[in-house]
């Protein structure tokens, strides 16, 4: 096993970090793996031994944020790099000293040495179609690093510039835009936050965002929060101040839908872009959702909280939680619509004197509350609302409960009766529908991306770009994806039928389904083969046999997908292997243990659980696995900070045992326990956490509030350009969307060309991915020489 004090490692690279929300969930079984995780996406960068071309590009400008010491460094790196030419070794050992280099470097974390000794092959690799392919696969990636500094360099210009006008012109979110761009493409981060003109946007944006709050315009406060929380991540520093307008915005959402729909698309024209469709209120209302929220059900999930909660909150700040919501809901003026009596100040006046003095009550014996103060205080506030500004309990109880799990980590929650069947469908690795992808596309029409093999949708024709104008009758103008789905899932034997708009087709005619159990396929491969969801070409470079297993969540069956996969590589010659974990949110842990299992010897400790106090609750280790990696395969896995929880355990595991080399960026950092329990006998859960995860070095993959480390800490850092994320991301999605008729040909996309992948890597769309093939190509050409 390496060494665990990563941090002491050299590390030459330059960082660029990009944000973005990135809401979703997934829990599963006793024990979820939570991923509402990932809230950013991070960015690229450039190889050190390449940062010397910037400066040949006559970057005068930009030395002093690039840094002597810097340059030092890569030189220093350069300099230290072995000769491999030892007249008394063998070609076959040259090679291998070499390649073993190569890979020891970046287990080391000396990303800038391993890249550099890319470009050092030896001469004793003689001119093998290997050796060929690795010289033209660096060359290439020589060519695609330039023309990535080249550009990165002309944006960094023209946002200097953006930037001063923004500010000249006072506006105020565009500068803001602006700055979050610099700041992620940027050299010295610190130093763009401590520019002047940074900083003094900052404050004029902050007051801002204060004054549309205190003047309700809850979408204006949300954007200038938001462009401050993202540029200030790191650090969380309107992290609170965010989460505060969200809420708002939730509260409106929920029961003035229609209300929030006009403000959004207000927002729209006034942004000079097309006005929403008009609201389409089908889906049940916040009477027919909150129709179960009883009394029990908030009593038992803050007494659970109470009792377990890893962090040992307590009582009192969830109890003031609880009343600062309730508080922040009757005094919110657009709620009067939903609530009449909340516009009688009469009436509203007692109510919030109530409150106040709950919450002073609660203030001076926060040491001393227990459970007869937290059933006092849903009776009182029942009470209070009944002699005052009597609107709905259940409404109260709603906003109490999740003021009161705001206290506590971002993982802990109430899924609601009306989100219970959406929570089991995001864990249980199969849903009940037709078996359709869908999307909104830029007119906000619901639009098919591609209807999955072998499903219901698939079998009735329908095709990616059929538009959905209707589902069982109803418009489908101005729906939202989750009222969209709702919609058309349900059952397995019972029917919907969608009306289907078709290019080249003059009128909407009616597809008539048969819902069914559609499973999720969470492993995908490099190209698509053929009709199922399962044919994959597994080999990203099949000469020299490098296979790639994409794994999107950790569900039932991903474990078992793997082998297969695995298998059927194994069966074609295997030579190295990539595993994509970008951009995956967790899941099951059982899956993430017998994936491990797959590279790791049996008994060994993938993952062990702690509570508050670090004592060890439970314990997983590696079981016999029906398939084994072996040592002959060389391994890279990627990740991002869109890789969370059973993701960081799998990449975290096998980073420690050094069966893998690590590329991407910092992980999410999601590594704690959620334990669901039913609340009493209503159709509620109760998702706790309780426990944090350590990995087998003694790592805690978490993120906790003040924490300078967390994730997983790639041994190799690539981070991407915005552009290039983007770019491929599309390609990705594009690719994998892929038409077969009856005989398994492929079916033309209206005289377009079927995209191709390989563009990620002869393009340098995922220089990530680019950078894994090289390195896991440096290990096979030893191989061969060996051999």
């Amino acid at each position: 096993m390496r060494p665990f004090n990563r941090a002491s490692r050299y590390k030459a690279v330059l960082s660029v970090g990009f944000h973005l929300s990135l809401p979703s969930s997934g829990h599963c079984g006793t024990i979820v793996e939570e991923t509402d995780g990932p809230e950013r996406w991070l960015l690229y960068l450039y190889p050190p031994f390449l940062i010397w071309g910037m400066f040949m590009k006559g970057l005068a400008r930009y030395k002093a944020m690039i840094g002597v010491g810097l340059v030092a460094g890569i030189a220093a790196t350069a300099s230290l790099t072995p000769v491999f030419a030892n007249s008394g070794a063998s070609s076959a050992d040259v090679v291998a000293e070499w390649s073993n280099e190569v890979w020891r470097s970046a287990m080391q974390g000396d990303s800038g040495g391993a890249l550099a000794l890319l470009e050092r092959i030896p001469d004793a690799a003689g001119s093998s179609n290997e050796v060929v392919s690795l010289q033209r696969s660096v060359a290439q990636y020589q060519a695609n690093v330039m023309e990535r500094a080249s550009s990165r360099l002309d944006r960094l210009s023209e946002l200097d510039e953006e930037l001063a006008e923004h500010i000249a012109n006072d506006e105020v979110l565009e500068g803001l835009r602006a700055a979050n761009e610099l700041y992620q493409l940027s050299f010295d981060k610190e130093a763009t936050l401590a520019d002047p003109r940074v900083s003094g946007l900052v404050r004029e944006a902050e007051q801002k965002a204060h004054d549309f709050e205190d003047g309700g315009k809850w979408l204006d406060a949300h954007a200038h929060y938001n462009l401050l929380h993202l540029l200030f991540y790191d650090q969380m520093t309107y992290k609170d101040d965010l989460t505060r307008v969200l809420q708002r915005l939730q509260m409106l959402g929920m029961y003035l839908p229609e209300n929030l729909h006009d403000l959004r698309s207000a927002q729209r024209v006034a942004m000079d872009e097309d006005p929403l469709p008009p609201f389409n209120d089908t889906g049940e209302t916040w009477e027919d959702k909150f129709e179960e929220i009883n009394f029990d059900m908030v009593l038992r999930a803050i007494s659970y909280a109470d009792q377990a909660q890893v962090d040992d909150v307590g009582l009192a700040p969830m109890l003031a939680g609880g009343y600062r919501s309730v508080r922040n809901m009757v005094t919110m003026p657009d709620l009067c619509e939903a609530f009449p009596t909340l516009g009688d100040r009469a009436r509203i006046r007692p109510f919030l004197q109530y409150v106040d003095e709950r919450l002073t009550y609660i203030e001076r014996n926060a040491d001393a509350l227990q459970f007869s103060d937290l059933y006092s205080s849903l009776k009182s506030l029942e009470d209070a609302n009944e002699r005052t500004i009597d609107i709905s309990y259940k409404a109260l109880l709603h906003e109490f409960g999740n003021g009161a799990m705001g206290e506590l980590d971002d993982f802990t929650g109430v899924v609601w009766p009306y989100d219970v069947e959406r929570f089991t469908r995001t864990t249980s690795g199969e849903f009940k529908g037709v078996g359709i992808q869908i999307t909104l596309d830029e007119a906000m029409q619901l639009k098919v991306v591609t209807p999955l093999q072998g499903t219901p949708a698939s079998r009735a024709g329908i095709r990616p770009g059929d538009l959905i104008r209707e589902i069982d009758g109803e418009s489908t103008l101005g729906v939202s994806l989750t009222q969209a789905v709702d919609q058309i899932t349900g059952d397995p034997g019972t029917r919907v039928t969608l009306g289907i708009e078709r290019v080249g087709v003059e009128d909407i005619f009616p597809v008539e389904l048969t819902r069914a159990v559609i499973p999720i396929h969470s492993i995908k491969g490099w190209q698509r083969s053929g009709q199922s969801e399962t044919d994959w070409e597994w080999f990203v470079d099949p000469e020299m046999k490098i296979g790639y297993v994409r794994l999107s969540q950790f569900t039932r069956h991903t474990s078992d997908d793997l082998r297969k996969a695995l298998s059927e590589m194994r069966r074609e010659g295997l030579r190295g292997l990539v595993l994509d974990l970008r951009w995956n949110p967790g899941g099951l842990l059982d899956e993430a243990v017998d994936i491990v299992s797959y590279f790791v010897d049996s008994r060994q400790v993938v993952v062990t659980q702690r509570d508050a106090q670090g004592k060890v609750r439970d314990e997983q280790k590696t079981r016999r696995a029906p398939i084994r990696v072996g040592e002959d395969v060389p391994v890279v896995v990627l990740v991002n900070g869109g890789s969370a929880s059973a993701s960081e355990i799998v990449a975290g595991c096998l980073q420690d045992y050094e069966k893998a080399l690590i590329i991407g960026e910092r992980s999410f950092g999601k590594g704690s326990v959620q334990n669901v329990f039913p609340l009493a006998d209503d159709n509620a859960r109760f998702k706790l956490t309780t426990q944090y995860y350590y990995l087998p070095s003694g790592r805690l993959i978490h993120r906790r509030d003040g924490s300078e480390t967390w994730g997983i800490e790639p041994d190799v850092k690539v981070e991407p350009l915005p552009t290039e994320i983007s770019d491929a991301l599309a390609l990705r999605q594009d690719a994998d969307v892929v038409e077969f008729d009856e005989q398994g040909h492929v079916v033309p996309r209206d005289g377009e060309e079927v995209p191709d992948p390989t563009r990620l890597l002869t393009e340098g769309l995922d220089p990530q991915l680019e950078t894994a093939v090289l390195l896991v190509k440096s290990q096979l050409v030893s191989r061969s020489a060996v051999n």
